[in-house]
């Protein structure tokens, strides 16, 4: 694979003296799509997993006005010119030319494919770009496992926090998995087949914020938005999407065409979340799943959480006369003392 991948880098130009300054900055712009707009997918390519743009819409990212604010690269004042630029940054090995090759009906890979720049094909990324947000990750990661090993000289508070999540995530989540099946079934028996509570609850493809939402529905798979950089038809209609309207000539109205954008892609789901979770907590703060009695000696220990829980620590004993059990409790059988004398 690697032989291959190094050959169609040499029949696209090849690299003479390495990539300049002004190349190497304007890789490290386009690899940031938030800064750039260039959005990628992921593809598996000889058993590895690359991301990979299309042709048009880096043209389009080059011909845009936050290109044109950039210093220090490039400067494009046309197509043709958007072009050379891609073209230099094949020849520096920033990208390669890629093709898809279809292993059954619905499954694909890429695979590298020599030849020039085309607007129309596909490129997969070769430079990974700036490595400073993995560095931090790595690092965080790192420090989130040896916190965790460390559980047993937390402080009492967090070891109590750690327990009292757990038990609402847990509390809350089976009984939300049981209330589903229960309102699944109700539905099925009154003619209202395949329709469930957070339908996509489940799936995997989804965003955490995309599994409360809808509240009731039927699962879809997620659909690919039109502009997709998939050139493939069977690809970008994972699910049957509403004709467009056609005008008298036979062409897509353009109204029709935007209506799926027009529709909010934000419906709440963080909000649905954070709801189930403060029921979820409050139920299980009055049913007494959080009361101290409650918390394993694993957690903490009975001692350490009378401090926390007074409600569980015992009651101080006191004498006849009121005062604290802590003072010696007088014999009355005992011989009297000289001074009572």
């Amino acid at each position: 694979a690697e032989a291959i991948m190094s050959s169609a880098r040499r029949n696209a130009g090849g690299p003479v003296g390495g990539p300049g300054e002004a190349a190497l900055r304007l890789a490290n712009w386009l690899r940031d799509s938030k800064q750039s707009g260039l959005t990628t997918r992921e593809a598996v390519q000889y058993e590895k997993r690359v991301d990979y743009f299309k042709g048009t819409r880096l043209l389009e990212v080059l011909q845009s006005d936050k290109y044109k604010a950039l210093k220090g690269v490039p400067a494009v004042k046309s197509k043709t010119d958007a072009i050379a630029v891609a073209n230099m940054l094949m020849r520096n090995q920033f990208f390669h030319r890629s093709q898809r090759i279809f292993i059954s009906a619905k499954r694909w890979e890429l695979e590298v494919h020599q030849g020039s720049f085309d607007e129309e094909g596909l490129y997969t990324w070769i430079h990974e770009g700036s490595k400073t947000r993995l560095y931090v990750l790595c690092g965080l990661t790192l420090l989130g496992s040896l916190l965790l090993c460390m559980v047993q000289i937390w402080p009492i508070w967090m070891k109590i926090g750690l327990w009292w999540c757990s038990v609402t995530f847990l509390t809350t989540f089976s009984a939300l998995c049981v209330l589903r099946w229960m309102l699944f079934c109700v539905m099925f028996a009154v003619g209202f087949r395949g329709i469930w509570l957070f339908p996509n609850l489940f799936d995997d493809n989804q965003t955490f914020a995309g599994s409360f939402m809808p509240i009731m529905g039927r699962a879809t798979p997620i659909v690919v938005a039109e502009d997709d950089d998939s050139d493939d038809d069977d690809l970008r209609s994972i699910k049957r999407k509403p004709k467009k309207e056609k005008s008298e000539d036979g062409t897509p109205a353009k109204a029709a065409a935007k209506a799926a954008d027009d529709e909010p892609a934000y419906r709440f789901g963080l909000i649905n979340a954070a709801i189930l979770g403060g029921i979820g907590l409050i139920v299980c703060w009055n049913i007494g799943l959080l009361d101290g009695d409650n918390v394993p000696d694993f957690v903490a220990k009975h001692d350490d959480l009378q401090y926390y829980f007074p409600s569980i620590a015992p009651p101080e004993n006191t004498t006849a006369s009121g005062e604290a059990a802590g003072e010696a409790e007088r014999d009355p059988f005992a011989a009297p003392d000289l001074e009572d004398e």
